[in-house]
């Protein structure tokens, strides 16, 4: 490549050539749509690539308009001096990029950058900021000022200098009203069937070498159901449960298996066995990330690694395409106010502003304050601990240094692309945005590199995204269900009790076990009270001393997630900023 360009190894891709003017370096695998039949060889990748590189000789920078599939590339011509980097449409792969100044580094994680002593890493204080409200950090930021990721469904263009990010495909309402429930339940299934046998032909794996996640949910359930179906064969599945009876759930997924005729894995994870994964997690993680579910994600690939998966289909996206997460109902119930008349609803609200707040019509207040904010802020309102209390919690240093409404200007910008959608769609779009594309993934992906092994997301289709797209917002959230077209859908394939299953509420026993563990509870206020993490002074550590005292005292996990949180920065901060900067 040429001068002014730093690239790196990228473990795990896949690089052809042709005629050594274009050379394309592919992670994961991509065809051209409507798909081809890979051949069983070990040639098979090559030869996508190859078909990838034909591909763009005959539509130039747009090729990437026509594939399907779970893929970052980077693509350099050689004659027109010009780089593209892509990440496929729902952002399954990510690619990372310094800022427009020169020289301009790509690298498929950031933990690449680090012995680049040309790229200057500053930790950016919004990035930091939106961590600690939400646990994870939002393309196209990252924890350092300089450094980007790309957004899915997006291409960066390099030509002589020049730099141009360009958005070449989002997911799209066209709701499609002339569906009726039939119609609309049959074309889901349909896309979902054949995203997965689509991903099944990649690479033609030994069917010995595929697993799939299986929480016993009903995305997870149906994966692995049609993964059996298009394998002809049966697959293995993992689970995890814990020793703590409120946070297991393993029961629905043994369900599933045995309706499913896998061969099932199971795995309890025990406070021990995690406080001796931390180093591995926060090595994994190379910026900070604070979603505990990392732990039995982190079990489950073991547990597949170990039995000699190389691939695993998991079922992330399910809930955000067709609306299955108890907020949409939630959000719902306030939306309800709205279409109260007017003059009710200023006398309610006049009500709530002057009656003191004595129970139970405090209760009404608290509803008529949520419902009368502005939906997205409503709808992440419930997590910003961190913005709510930073007069509290963060150093005056801090806090002048961020800006206070970040955590909350990112899903507004992601609402107000899909201004003209059906109020439920824009929230399944803010939430494919964050809570896949930023969190789910980032987390699968990482700990599925620590253990070898390649994650296939069937819902996470152009074809699957499309078909739902299309079918009404009423038949996603139906009354006052869930996943209704969903469940339709599946009705016939899906095990009852799987079908009539609430979904878990109780989370992870992270906050059990910072409660009453002594390794864990050591480890956080180690992590939190130490000089060197005071010192770094984004807290006051009278704060963090109170906060560790409020969850003692309760009985809920609520600050539990914060403190752990914390815990994952400043572990964060060792691993990675700290050896960096030293």
């Amino acid at each position: 490549m040429e001068s002014g360009i730093l690239s790196w190894s990228w473990n795990g891709w896949k690089e052809a050539y042709n005629d050594d003017s274009v050379h394309l370096f592919l992670d994961g695998f991509a065809a051209p749509d409507p798909g081809i039949e890979p051949r069983n060889d070990t040639r098979c990748i090559e030869n996508l690539a190859g078909q990838i590189i034909d591909l763009y000789k005959c539509k130039g920078s747009g090729f990437v308009d026509s594939l399907r599939g779970s893929f970052a590339i980077a693509l350099w011509d050689a004659r027109e001096r010009k780089l593209i980097l892509a990440t496929d449409h729902f952002g399954t792969r990510p690619i990372y990029y310094t800022n427009l100044d020169s020289p301009f580094g790509f690298a498929p994680r950031i933990s690449c950058f680090a012995a680049a002593s040309e790229i200057k890493k500053v930790v950016d204080p919004n990035s930091l900021y939106f961590y600690l409200n939400h646990s994870f950090i939002p393309a196209p930021y990252t924890i350092y000022k300089n450094i980007r990721r790309l957004e899915p469904g997006h291409v960066l263009i390099r030509v002589n200098g020049g730099v141009a990010v360009q958005r070449y495909w989002d997911v799209s309402y066209d709701e499609d009203f002339s569906l009726n429930e039939a119609a609309a339940a049959a074309s889901l299934s349909t896309s979902v069937e054949d995203s997965v046998r689509f991903a099944l032909r990649a690479g033609s794996p030994q069917v010995s070498e595929v697993g799939a996640f299986l929480s016993g949910g009903t995305d997870s359930s149906t994966i692995l159901g049609l993964l059996g179906k298009a394998a002809s064969r049966q697959v293995k599945s993992f689970s995890v449960g814990f020793e703590e009876a409120a946070y297991n759930e393993i029961h629905y997924a043994r369900v599933a298996a045995k309706h499913f005729n896998s061969d099932p894995h199971e795995y309890f994870v025990r406070p021990e066995e995690t406080l001796d994964a931390m180093p591995t997690l926060a090595a994994a993680y190379d910026e900070p990330f604070g979603n505990s579910s990392a732990i039995p994600t982190f079990f489950c690939l073991k547990m597949a690694r170990e039995a000699g998966v190389k691939i695993m289909f998991a079922g992330d996206g399910g809930d955000e395409l067709y609306g299955g997460n108890e907020r949409y109902i939630t959000e719902k119930f306030f939306t309800l106010y709205q279409q109260i008349p007017d003059p009710v609803r200023a006398a309610m609200d006049w009500s709530a502003e002057t009656i003191p707040g004595f129970y139970p019509w405090r209760k009404v207040k608290n509803y008529v304050r949520k419902a009368n904010q502005f939906p997205v802020d409503r709808f992440f309102s419930y997590q910003l601990y961190f913005r709510d209390h930073a007069d509290e919690l963060l150093s005056e240093e801090f806090r002048d240094a961020i800006d206070r409404e970040f955590p909350l200007d990112v899903p507004r910008r992601h609402y107000a692309r899909v201004a003209n959608c059906a109020p439920l769609n824009r929230l399944l779009y803010v939430d494919l945005k964050l809570a896949v594309a930023d969190n789910d993934l980032f987390k699968v992906n990482r700990m599925a590199e620590a253990h070898g092994i390649q994650v296939r997301y069937p819902f996470l289709d152009t074809h699957v995204g499309t078909t739902a797209g299309r079918i009404p917002a009423g038949f996603k959230v139906k009354g006052w269900s869930k996943r209704y077209i969903f469940k339709k859908a599946f009705e016939n394939f899906l095990p009852r009790e799987i079908l009539r299953k609430k979904k878990h509420g109780f989370g992870l026993p992270t906050g059990e076990w910072l409660r009453h563990h002594p390794g864990f509870r050591d480890l956080a206020r180690s992590l939190l009270l130490e000089p060197r993490a005071v010192q770094r002074g984004y807290f006051k550590r009278p704060a963090l001393e109170r906060l560790l005292r409020l969850h003692d005292e309760e009985r809920s996990g609520y600050y539990g997630s914060y403190i752990w949180y914390l815990m994952m920065l400043e572990l964060w901060h060792r691993h990675h900023a700290d050896v960096t900067s030293g």
